[in-house]
């Protein structure tokens, strides 16, 4: 059906325009020549509305979570999220702008489709891990037309899902089960995706074998490793007791939801994006809260004391107390069951329900017994002849950067998950993704790049309001930004870094440290 949806002269030349027809939230951008295109709306990922986003040549940056589209075909370009955008056809007729909807069409189409499998071939290409970097390398060989066998293993038996909400919106009771895998069982069968459910307790790249628990090694002619990290545990006494939580697993964060209704007092220990996201969502759920936090602030050390003080101070606002500079002794019990955190200051904070949430702990001694928390990959992500890694463990190259970056982020190890599909089918070009990760502190605050040691931080906006973005400068250079509200300005920068991953802090402050100006030339 055809829809006449707005005058010509509505369209701005450099913005872009929502309008609506059948139900459906269209994007409209208008091109030279009085060409208008039209798109799917909103962001196939969590339903930003795209016109608040940023374009940039032929890209288009989602507001909310950055994913990237192409504005010519639809594609999903970057992650996160699954799906492209549907194109409309539109054309301009005396001064009007008409969009035609196809019956049944939708703002969104399928990323890859079981159509496009190709199958036959004799190789087999394993993948060890099933969260975001796994089957965005297993989505990826499909589309790229590899036709042997795919083969995704992980210890937890359910399908990939979305790890990211399991400390925001599952968490509050707002996303059933349901609704956290990334793809169906029967969606990965019909790619030609196998799974299968096992503890790995080795990768040997010199003989090209994955080792287990239980069963015989299997063999591969290529394997991407991307097995994630565990919750980390830290030697507590009292770490055993009933009510005492970790949070990393779907199957941790139920048991945690389960036990929310009786618990009234509940102790976080440690102050990452784990432990605050869901100090946040507990407060919501009008617990009492407490934060045990080692640095006097928390994030002081990655944001510097300005941000993390808003941050904390929010926190503070909406009933969360943050026990700062602070570390746990033990966690006392009664009748085998939580009561109280004992800190080593000798104070006592009773609690019925405790989550631990002190880190994480990368599995990168599965592909080197001697690694740490991770191993140095080339810019293809290989480690050894026939063997990537990406996600948690990985150290990666980056364009502009002094070193190697191992960077824990959803939306990161996605990227690489498309980066090592390209790779073993030898079509990669080096690895130039930009970093970019959020968290829900109440409100989205987005992290853009990543800053080891800012020489200065500057803040545009209203820091105090929570409308702010935060430019961390090292050594004369912008390497990261902290986004928040209507102030923030990390779209834009994003897609700056596209074609400048780390650009000079004089260019921005000779534009008000407004990216898109530098984008326009």
């Amino acid at each position: 059906m055809r829809h006449d949806v707005c005058a010509l002269s509505d369209l701005s030349v450099e913005g872009m325009t929502e309008v609506e027809a059948q139900g459906l939230k269209i994007l409209l951008l208008r091109e030279p020549g009085d060409r208008v295109q039209a798109l799917g709306g909103l962001c196939p990922h969590k339903g930003a509305p795209l016109k608040d986003g940023m374009r940039v040549g032929s890209k288009l940056i989602c507001p909310w979570h950055h994913a990237i589209f192409d504005v010519a075909t639809g594609d999903h370009l970057e992650p996160p999220g699954k799906g492209c955008l549907n194109r409309f056809a539109a054309s301009v007729e005396d001064g009007r702008v008409f969009v035609e909807i196809a019956e049944g069409q939708g703002l969104h189409r399928p990323e890859v489709e079981a159509a496009q499998r190709r199958r036959g071939g004799d190789k087999l290409f394993a993948i060890v891990g099933a969260g975001a970097a796994g089957l965005a390398c297993a989505e990826e060989l499909v589309k790229l037309g590899f036709d042997g066998r795919i083969v995704m293993i992980s210890p937890e038996a359910e399908p990939p899902y979305d790890r990211t909400d399991l400390s925001k919106t599952y968490l509050a009771g707002k996303l059933p089960d349901e609704k956290l895998p990334l793809a169906a069982p029967e969606a990965l069968d019909g790619l030609g995706i196998e799974r299968r459910t096992a503890t790995v307790t080795r990768v040997d790249p010199s003989a090209r074998e994955i080792r287990f628990t239980v069963g015989e090694p299997l063999r591969f002619d290529r394997c991407f490793v991307a097995p994630g990290s565990a919750a980390a545990r830290p030697n507590l006494p009292g770490l055993d007791l009933d009510g005492v939580h970790v949070l990393r697993s779907h199957c941790d964060a139920a048991a945690l939801k389960a036990a929310l209704p009786r618990a009234r007092h509940i102790v976080v220990v440690g102050a990452g994006f784990i432990g605050m996201e869901a100090a946040a969502q507990l407060a919501t759920l009008g617990k009492r809260v407490t934060v045990i936090a080692r640095d006097k602030i928390p994030f002081v050390r990655q944001f510097g004391p300005d941000v993390a003080g808003q941050i904390a101070d929010q926190h503070k606002e909406k009933g969360v107390a943050i026990q700062g500079g602070q570390e746990v002794e033990s966690l006392k019990g009664a009748d085998g069951r939580v009561a109280a955190v004992r800190l080593k200051s000798g104070q006592e904070i009773e609690a019925d329900l405790v989550l631990v949430a002190v880190g994480a702990a990368p599995r990168a001694k599965l592909l080197d017994p001697e690694a740490g928390k991770g191993v140095a990959v080339d810019a293809f992500l290989e480690f050894a002849p026939g063997v990537h890694a990406g996600g948690d463990i990985a150290a990666v190259p980056l364009p502009g950067r002094m070193k190697p970056l191992r960077i824990e982020h959803w939306r990161v190890a996605e990227q690489h998950g498309r980066q090592a599909a390209r790779a073993m089918l030898g079509e990669a070009e080096p690895f130039a993704g930009i970093p970019f990760s959020w968290t829900a502190q109440f409100d989205r605050v987005s992290y853009l790049g990543h800053a080891d040691s800012a020489d200065e931080v500057h803040i545009e906006g209203d820091l105090a309001a929570g409308s702010y973005t935060a430019f961390y400068v090292e050594r004369g250079t912008v390497t990261a930004a902290i986004g928040r509200g209507k102030g923030d300005r990390t779209p834009a920068l994003h897609a700056l870094m596209l074609s400048d991953p780390t650009p000079s802090r004089a260019s921005l402050e000779s534009v008000g440290w407004a990216p898109e100006k530098l984008l326009r030339g």
